[in-house]
């Protein structure tokens, strides 16, 4: 990375920041594109080259926040070797990742759902880290004969990408937490079973 890219990453992390910073000072919808241009003292023409609106600096901070864990993630998650097991880390990253941004989480998925819906959801420069990561497990899944190969990766991935999301909705209008366990076994069971009936065995377990 040469001087100007350099500058350009040191830029774009400040206004993110002082962003963040104003989201929680004042609140997400109080803050204006003004405020944060201000903060970060910077011009509003940088700050539009940048970002066009502030929901996309609510992008940019949980992309960098994931992308700053993810090592740690992939180093812990090596260690686990059945799909299940994996996905259900994945899903207490993923909340894990809501809960310390609880503040700002529901103005994120608000926004990235309604992203969705009026973008190519293969090719969306907006997405999310977690994205990337739950791609790579559903090709070592299917490498190690987990899952079903008749099916893209990718499909596969943007499939569970939905669970998580309803997952983390729940996760911020359920009041009871230990109501949650039984939901994330639940959604790692129908992702990997299906809605097919569970016979005796599996409903004791």
């Amino acid at each position: 990375m040469n001087r100007r890219e350099r500058k350009k990453e040191e830029t774009k992390k400040n206004i993110v920041i002082s962003a963040v910073t104003l989201f929680r000072e004042k609140g997400f919808q109080e803050t204006s594109m003004e405020g944060i241009s201000e903060k970060a003292d910077v011009s509003k023409g940088t700050l539009y080259n940048y970002f066009q609106d502030k929901e996309s600096i609510l992008v940019a901070y949980f992309q960098s926040y994931i992308e700053d864990h993810g090592p740690e993630f992939k180093a812990r998650i090596k260690n686990i070797k059945e799909i299940e097991e994996r996905l259900n880390y994945l899903l207490d990253f993923a909340s894990q990742t809501l809960e310390n941004n609880k503040d700002l989480a529901t103005f994120y998925l608000k926004f990235r759902m309604q992203s969705f819906l009026e973008s190519n959801p293969f090719d969306n420069l907006q997405r999310s880290g977690l994205q990337n990561i739950v791609f790579e497990i559903m090709k070592e899944a299917q490498e190690n004969k987990q899952i079903r190969d008749d099916i893209s990766a990718l499909i596969l991935a943007r499939s569970f990408h939905f669970l998580i999301r309803s997952y983390l909705i729940s996760n911020i209008y359920t009041q009871n937490q230990l109501d949650l366990k039984p939901l994330k076994n639940q959604l790692v069971g129908l992702f990997l079973n299906g809605a097919k009936p569970l016979n005796a065995e599996e409903v004791i377990r």
